[in-house]
C-alpha cells in the first residue's frame, strides 16, 4: 500500500509530538520536518477533528498528543487519514 503526503504528514505530526512531551507549534513542526506550514495546519486540523492530537489557539498555543503514544494504532490514523482506504473497509 502506497501513502499519500497528507498521511505521511499526519504520521511525522503525531511522532514529533510523542517525542517531544511539551505543546509543539506549527511552526517549529515545519522548520524541524521540513513541510510547509500551509500543508501542516490543513493536516493538524484533521488530526485533532479525529481527536489524535490536541491543538490550542491563541496565547500559549500549541498541538499536544490527546492521548499517551502506545495507545495510538497506526492503522487507525491511517484509516482516517486515507480516504480511499476507509471505503475499502481495510
Amino acid at each position: 500500500m502506497q501513502l499519500t503526503n497528507y498521511t505521511e504528514y499526519a504520521l511525522r505530526v503525531l511522532i514529533y509530538s510523542a517525542l517531544h512531551d511539551r505543546r509543539a507549534t506549527i511552526q517549529e513542526m515545519s522548520c524541524a520536518c521540513g513541510i510547509s506550514k500551509n500543508h501542516l495546519m490543513k493536516v493538524v486540523h484533521q488530526l485533532s477533528q479525529h481527536g489524535w492530537i490536541v491543538a490550542t489557539r491563541g496565547r500559549g498555543s500549541g498541538i499536544r498528543l490527546a492521548q499517551p503514544p502506545e495507545t495510538i494504532h497506526l492503522g487507525a490514523v491511517v484509516r482516517d487519514m486515507e480516504p480511499a482506504v476507509s471505503h475499502r473497509g481495510v
